[in-house]
């Protein structure tokens, strides 16, 4: 429920309090050309519940622009950098989001396994707050003209919910997609 992208137009994250509804609406502002701070103004312009929510964007270019509502519990930011953007809620510290930022800009894997990395060092920084609690995580990729099996342009879309350990189980379920990378590979015609 997150997150949600389209290939050669833009991303969009939007938690805590999620309005759904906010995704196909930012692509369609991305479409018109609109800025990334202009699609999250948009978006919330009139929002009685927007305090409560966290939105980030991305245009294709890279540029970003985020917004974390007063009322978010626990550590609550989001950061962003050249080609990134993260954002938090919930947090044990400011110190997630500073791990997630270094380790996008010093990794050099392909960006799925970066991502990966990131999580992973979201979640040695203290991750989620809580204790005893089922979480979920996942990792959205789209590239343009890559969609397979009728997806569109989605590259990679896994996802864990409810579940203790949601950053090692997600780890698990990319080791397992890798297994059929053969099936992904740029020469693979459907």
């Amino acid at each position: 429920m997150v997150p949600f992208a389209k290939a050669g137009v833009g991303g969009i994250a939007t938690q805590s309090y999620p309005n759904v509804l906010h995704k196909e609406k930012a692509m369609t502002l991305f479409e018109k050309n609109k800025k990334p701070e202009e699609v999250v103004k948009i978006l919330l312009k009139g929002d009685k519940k927007r305090e409560k929510r966290q939105v980030i964007v991305m245009d294709k270019t890279g540029k970003s622009f985020g917004f974390t509502g007063k009322e978010n519990e626990g550590y609550a930011g989001e950061v962003s950098g050249k080609d990134f953007i993260c954002a938090g809620n919930m947090l044990a510290s400011e110190k997630v989001l500073k791990a997630i930022s270094k380790t996008f800009t010093s990794s050099k894997e392909n960006l799925t396994e970066r991502l990966m990395k990131c999580l992973i060092a979201g979640e040695k920084a203290g991750g989620d707050k809580r204790d005893e609690v089922y979480g979920s995580a996942s990792l959205l990729v789209v590239k343009k003209n890559k969609g397979l099996f009728g997806l569109g342009d989605r590259w990679l879309d896994l996802r864990i919910d409810y579940s203790k350990n949601p950053i090692k189980d997600l780890k698990e379920l990319l080791s397992k997609r890798k297994k059929f990378e053969f099936l992904f590979s740029s020469e693979f015609k459907y």
